[in-house]
């Protein structure tokens, strides 16, 4: 088998499939471990999604995560955290509500509370507070898998160009630098560069790359224990334990593969965002940032298995547009009983790269 990209998604499932007994592995990674979206996130999980799948999803893919991590050689620092909503006007109340209501169908209900009950805050006015949802440290989770599986697997770092196919089957991938590897089953876990690159050999999946910023702060006593979602000002925000409060801006930009880099602009927005938000915290500066990619899908929604047209052996796992990171360990535990059993799990289905032409799209239209 040969997995393409050694990000959160790819090592998962590496690590399942060992776990199963099955070591004929090759990863194949264009930089290093984590290069891509893992390295470059928040490493938040919540139940609280917009549409009745991916909660479905959730309500799995957390209790998972949150119990594998204790089998993992490095200390993922999980704890509940909590989300926090700041709702400023009628129609962000109003929205709220409604998510509110099936949330509370779903048995995730939070609570709407008085901004004012939480001490951090400058915001005055109704907020909303999920206390179920949290935090961990991803990178702490990607090395775990790759020190269990590093002795089983084989990892080349190269660049993949395309998957070559004959005869209806996948016969295995073209490299830039290495030439070609053989073998009868590819699985696509490249992030955003899953659609770039099955769209080089020749299959059509809708996965684009969305640029996001993220920044961090020097340390303050600590008081931000939840994730605060501004959608007003385009920002969301905690603290780590160390005290740096950490977030990201939500400005929309056009999809594409920009450079990883930092922009006076969005760091602008950001601080001055907290500013404003917090007490206490008028003169902080940013310590860092960094950029990544969103890997995003018509349905910010994840592509999961495969398409009865595509050439027989030909997976994926890419396109969770956001939330890749939380979802990586049950969706790795996933895709290794398809591969193995031959069978779709029932939790996978609405995630089949079918649905786009059967038009059966998943209704996450609402984004922070």
């Amino acid at each position: 088998m040969i997995i393409v990209g050694a990000g959160a998604h790819g090592l998962s499932l590496a690590y399942h499939l060992t776990r199963e007994g099955f070591n004929d592995i090759k990863i194949i990674e264009m930089k290093r471990i984590g290069f891509g979206s893992s390295s470059r996130n928040a490493s938040r999980f919540r139940y609280h999604f917009f549409s009745k799948e991916n909660i479905t999803y959730a309500k799995k893919a957390i209790p998972y995560l949150i119990q594998h991590v204790k089998e993992l050689r490095l200390n993922s620092l999980l704890y509940f955290t909590g989300y926090l909503w700041i709702l400023r006007d009628e129609e962000q109340i109003s929205i709220q509500k409604k998510l509110d209501s099936m949330w509370k169908a779903e048995g995730i209900g939070g609570e709407f509370r008085d901004c004012s009950e939480f001490e951090f805050l400058k915001s005055e006015g109704l907020c909303y507070y999920a206390p179920q949802d949290g935090a961990f440290h991803h990178d702490y989770v990607i090395y775990s898998y790759y020190l269990e599986i590093k002795d089983k697997a084989r990892l080349i770092i190269d660049e993949v160009e395309k998957i070559n196919f004959k005869g209806g089957k996948v016969a295995g991938i073209k490299l830039v630098k290495g030439g070609e590897l053989n073998d009868d089953v590819v699985v696509m876990t490249a992030g955003a560069w899953s659609g770039r690159l099955m769209t080089n050999s020749g299959i059509n999946v809708p996965i684009f790359p969305e640029k996001k910023e993220i920044f961090i702060t020097e340390d303050v006593s600590f008081r931000v224990r939840p994730l605060v979602i501004d959608t007003s000002n385009k920002v969301y925000f905690s603290q780590t334990l160390k005290g740096e409060i950490i977030g990201g801006t939500e400005t929309p930009r056009p999809y594409g593969f920009l450079p990883f880099t930092n922009s006076f602009q969005e760091l602008s927005r950001f601080l001055r965002a907290i500013r404003e938000t917090v007490k206490g915290i008028e003169g902080i500066g940013i310590l860092r940032g960094w950029s990544g990619y969103y890997e995003m899908t018509p349905d910010s929604s994840h592509i999961m298995g495969y398409d009865n047209e595509w050439p027989e052996g030909l997976y994926i796992d890419a396109g969770y547009s956001g939330h890749g990171m939380m979802f990586a360990p049950y969706s790795g535990k996933l895709m290794a009983e398809l591969i193995l059993n031959g069978k779709v799990p029932p939790e996978m289905r609405p995630y089949l790269p079918t649905r786009f032409k059967e038009k059966k799209l998943i209704a996450e239209s609402l984004v922070i």
